[in-house]
């Protein structure tokens, strides 16, 4: 794979941190050079146009997320998967979707999704990120459903749905983030739910 020059990667990142700040209406090519010491001319070589940057810029962050998710997944598989596992031990998978993190990260899917429908080369890419982590998530899924014993499992993809359905369905929280509930009730009904599924 061919390296990327360091001014490439300079411009994605003065322009993730241009769109964290203003948003994708408010990304200025002017803004980005000089915050990556290069000029305007270079990204448009780079990128072809302003589409060009903010799918980059989407596709690493839309990657980074997704990968982030399958890494704790098999993080929490080394230090559990010799155990017989009933459900409480699973809480840990499903982190509190109201950390400073997971918070602005549920934000910035919002933004990707959101250009994907504007975008179409940055949907084929969303797409194919996505494919990859479900093949991923559905194979852990798996390898979970084989520690817990004497119980029938609701398929892979339901699981996976209802994952990222109870990570990302808070983004309507944001509208009014003083009525969200509170982690105890949270980490309650998301041990209820490993219970049952």
């Amino acid at each position: 794979m061919k390296q990327k020059p360091p001014s490439m990667s300079r411009i994605v990142e003065a322009a993730r941190e241009e769109i964290f700040t203003s948003g994708v209406i408010g990304l200025r090519m002017s803004v980005v050079a000089a915050a990556a010491g290069t000029s305007i001319p270079l990204i448009y070589k780079y990128f072809g146009d302003r589409d060009g940057l903010v799918c980059e810029v989407f596709e690493n962050i839309y990657s980074e997320y997704m990968r982030e998710d399958i890494l704790n997944a098999k993080k929490w598989l080394e230090i559990n998967g010799g155990k017989d596992l009933i459900g409480p031990e699973m809480l840990a998978l499903f982190p509190n979707p109201f950390s400073e993190h997971l918070r602005e990260r549920r934000i910035w899917i919002a933004r990707i999704i959101a250009a994907t429908f504007e975008l179409p080369d940055l949907r084929l890419k969303v797409e194919k990120i996505q494919e990859e982590a479900d093949q991923e998530f559905d194979e852990i899924v798996a390898t979970v459903h084989s520690l817990i014993k004497n119980r029938d499992h609701f398929p892979a993809s339901v699981i996976r749905s209802m994952f990222r359905g109870l990570s990302f369905g808070h983004i309507f929280t944001e509208l009014n983030y003083g009525h969200k509930p509170k982690d105890d009730d949270w980490k309650d009904l998301i041990n209820f739910l490993l219970l049952t599924t």
